[in-house]
C-alpha cells in the first residue's frame, strides 16, 4: 500500500511538473510570435512612410503596400486563431500588445496621408490612374482595418483566457484603455481615408444580402429585448449570465456566417449599392450598440448585488461578462468588415458617394458607443475579479 501511494504521488508530481513545463514554451511562443508581428507591422509602417505618390507612380507602390498589409493581416489572424487557454498575462505581454496597437495606428495614419496625396493628384493625373489608385487605397484601408480588428480580438482573447487577471488588474486596465483609444483613432483614420478616396470618383448586380441583413437586425433586436428583461439576483446570477453569454455567442455565429458569405461573394462578383443596403448597415450598428448597452445594465445590476453574492457566483458571472464583451467586440468588427466588403463590391460608388459617407459616419458613431460599453464591462469585470483575489 505504501509503495502504491508513493508511486501515485510520484506520478501526480510528474504530471504537474509536465504541465508547468509545457505552459512555459507556450507562453514563450506567444511572446515570440507577438514580437514577430510587431517587426512585421513596423516594416509596413516604414514601407508606407517611404511611398511618395506622383502622376507616374501611383498604383505600383500602393499595390506593393497592399501585399504587405494583407500578409500582416493574415499573420495577425493566424496568431489570433492559435491562442489557447490558459494564459499568464504579464507586463511584457501587455507591453507587446500596446506596441502592436500603436504601430497599427501609425500605419492607419500613413494610409490617411497617402489618400490625401492621391487626392492632391486629382487635377494632374489621368482618370484611369486615379481609379486604380482609389481601388488600391480602399483595399489598403480594408486590410489595415481587418488587421486592427484581429489585434483587438487577440487582446480580448488574452483577457478571457488569462488565469491571473486579479493579480494584473491595474496593468490590464491601463493596457485596455490605451488599446481601445488606439482602435478608435485607427478607425477614424480609416474612415477619413475612405472618404478621401470616395471623393475622387464620379460615376465610374443587385445586392443579394439585404434580406439576410434585415433578418439579422430583427433577430438581434429580439435578443436585445430578451437579455434586457433579465432580472439578476444573487442566487441565479451565474446561470443567467451563462444564458446571456450563450445567446450572444449563437448570434455571433450567425453574423460570422453572413460575413463569410459576403467575403466569398466579393471574390466572385459585384453588387449594386442601394439605399436599402446602406440603411441596413446603419440599422445593424444601431442594433449592435443597443446590444452592447445590455452590458451596461448588467454592470449596474451586479454592482448593487455583489455584496450579497457568493464569491464563486461572482467569479463565474464575471467570466461570462468578459466572454460577452469579447463576443460583442468581435461582432462589431465583423459588421464593420461587412460594410467594407459591400463597399468594395459596389459598382455604382460614384452615384451614391454622398449617401455612403453619411452612412459611414453614423456607423462610426454607433461603434464608438458599442466599444465604450464593451470597455466599461471589461473594466468592471476586471475590477471585481481583482477584489475577489485580495
Amino acid at each position: 500500500m505504501k509503495n502504491y501511494l508513493k508511486n501515485s504521488i510520484h506520478l501526480i508530481l510528474l504530471a504537474t511538473v509536465g504541465l508547468f513545463i509545457g505552459a512555459v514554451p507556450a507562453q514563450a511562443d506567444l511572446a515570440e510570435d507577438l514580437q514577430g508581428l510587431i517587426v512585421q507591422s513596423q516594416n509596413l509602417e516604414v514601407q508606407l512612410k517611404n511611398i511618395t505618390l506622383n502622376p507616374d507612380s501611383v498604383c505600383g507602390p500602393l499595390v506593393e503596400a497592399n501585399k504587405q498589409a494583407r500578409a500582416l493581416s493574415n499573420s495577425a489572424a493566424a496568431l489570433n486563431s492559435s491562442l489557447a487557454a490558459p494564459l499568464q498575462t504579464d507586463a511584457a505581454l501587455l507591453t507587446a500588445m500596446d506596441t502592436l496597437s500603436m504601430t497599427v495606428l501609425n500605419i492607419s495614419n500613413e494610409s490617411l496621408r497617402l489618400s490625401l496625396d492621391l487626392k492632391a493628384l486629382s487635377t494632374v493625373s489621368r482618370a484611369i490612374t486615379l481609379k486604380d489608385g482609389m481601388t488600391a487605397t480602399l483595399q489598403l484601408s480594408d486590410d489595415i482595418g481587418a488587421m486592427a480588428d484581429r489585434i483587438g480580438e487577440m487582446s480580448d482573447k488574452i483577457l478571457v483566457m488569462s488565469d491571473n487577471i486579479g493579480v494584473m488588474a491595474d496593468r490590464i486596465l491601463v493596457s485596455q484603455q490605451l488599446q481601445s483609444q488606439n482602435l478608435a483613432l485607427t478607425q477614424q483614420g480609416l474612415l477619413q481615408t475612405q472618404t478621401n478616396a470616395l471623393t475622387l470618383v464620379g460615376v465610374l448586380e443587385t445586392a443579394t444580402n439585404d434580406l439576410a441583413l434585415s433578418s439579422l437586425i430583427a433577430e438581434g433586436t429580439v435578443l436585445t429585448a430578451k437579455l434586457s428583461a433579465l432580472v439578476l439576483n444573487p442566487f441565479t446570477m451565474k446561470t443567467q449570465m451563462q444564458y446571456a453569454a450563450a445567446s450572444i455567442r449563437t448570434y455571433l455565429d450567425k453574423v460570422k456566417a453572413l460575413h463569410t458569405t459576403m467575403l466569398f461573394q466579393a471574390g466572385t462578383g459585384t453588387s449594386y449599392l442601394s439605399t436599402t443596403t446602406l440603411l441596413n448597415q446603419q440599422n445593424m450598428t444601431i442594433m449592435l450598440s443597443s446590444l452592447a448597452n445590455v452590458l451596461d445594465g448588467y454592470t449596474i445590476a451586479i454592482g448593487g448585488l455583489q455584496a450579497i453574492t457568493s464569491k464563486p457566483t461572482l467569479t463565474d458571472s464575471m467570466k461570462s461578462m468578459l466572454q460577452m464583451s469579447a463576443d460583442i467586440g468581435l461582432m462589431a468588427n465583423r459588421v464593420l468588415e461587412m460594410g467594407d466588403v459591400i463597399l468594395a463590391m459596389a459598382d455604382n460608388i460614384g452615384m451614391v458617394a454622398d449617401q455612403i459617407l453619411v452612412a459611414q459616419q453614423l456607423q462610426n458613431a454607433n461603434m464608438v458607443v458599442t466599444q465604450a460599453s464593451v470597455l466599461g464591462a471589461q473594466e468592471f469585470a476586471i475590477g471585481v475579479l481583482k477584489r475577489l483575489v485580495n
